[in-house]
C-alpha cells in the first residue's frame, strides 16, 4: 500500500504549530509569574497560621511565660514569637506573644483565626471567645493598654519609634510606670531595651548621652 504525503499541506501545518509556538514563551512568562505571587501568599499564610498557633498553644496550656525584664541587668529583650509575662491586671497574669506578622496575642484577649468564606465556629473560636468573656471588659481594657505599651517599647528598640514621639504619647505617658512596676522594671536607674540604653524622670523617657552620640 502506498502512502501519500500532502506536502503543501504538511507544510501548512507546520507553519500554523511554528506560529502558534512563538507565543508560548510569553503566556509561560505569565504563568509563572502569577504562581509565583500565588506561593508567596500561601507561604506567608502559611508561616502567620503556624505563628497564631503557636502562640494560641501557650496561652490554652499556660504555657509558664518569659520574664520581659532581667533584674539584675535591669534590661529587656524583645523577641517576636517568645511568650512573655507583661505584669498582672487585677491581681490575674497577664501573657501573649509578640507576632512577627504584627500585633500581640494575649490571654486577655486570644487571637481569633478566621478561614476566607467560610462562616462555620470552629472549637478553637469557640474556645478564644470564652477565654476573653472570662475576663471583664474593664480588665480587657487594661490588658490592652499594657500590651500598648509593650507594643510601643518594640517599636522603640527597632527604630520605628522615636524617644519624642515616646514622650508625646499622652497613652505610653499615662502607663508606662505602671508597667514598668508591673514587670520588675527599675526606672529609677538607667535601663536598656534590646540593648539600648535609656534613662526615664519626671515623667520623660531619655535615651542616654552615649547611646545618642552612637547613633549619630
Amino acid at each position: 500500500m502506498a502512502v501519500i504525503v500532502n506536502s503543501i499541506g504538511n507544510l501548512g501545518y507546520v507553519a500554523n504549530s511554528q506560529t502558534n509556538q512563538s507565543f508560548h514563551p510569553f503566556k509561560i512568562e505569565e504563568d509563572e509569574a502569577e504562581i509565583d505571587s500565588k506561593k508567596a501568599e500561601i507561604e506567608t499564610s502559611r508561616k502567620e497560621y503556624a505563628e497564631f498557633i503557636q502562640s494560641s498553644n501557650a496561652i490554652y496550656q499556660e504555657t509558664t511565660p518569659t520574664q520581659l525584664v532581667n533584674k539584675q541587668t535591669n534590661s529587656i529583650n524583645i523577641v517576636t514569637g517568645v511568650y512573655y509575662n507583661l505584669g498582672t491586671v487585677n491581681g490575674k497574669p497577664l501573657n501573649g506573644t509578640p507576632l512577627a506578622s504584627g500585633g500581640f496575642n494575649s490571654n486577655f484577649s486570644p487571637k481569633i483565626w478566621k478561614v476566607p468564606g467560610s462562616s462555620i465556629v470552629t472549637p478553637e473560636q469557640e474556645s478564644a471567645l470564652k477565654m476573653r468573656q472570662s475576663y471583664s471588659l474593664p480588665e480587657r481594657q487594661e490588658a490592652n493598654e499594657l500590651v500598648a505599651v509593650f507594643m510601643s517599647l518594640s517599636r522603640l528598640a527597632e527604630g520605628k519609634k522615636s524617644v519624642d514621639s515616646m514622650n508625646d504619647d499622652a497613652m505610653f505617658a499615662r502607663h508606662f510606670p505602671k508597667f514598668a512596676e508591673g514587670i520588675g522594671l527599675d526606672l529609677s536607674q538607667p535601663f536598656t531595651i534590646n540593648g539600648k540604653s535609656f534613662t526615664y524622670s519626671q515623667g520623660t523617657l531619655q535615651m542616654t548621652a552615649t547611646e545618642e552620640l552612637m547613633e549619630e
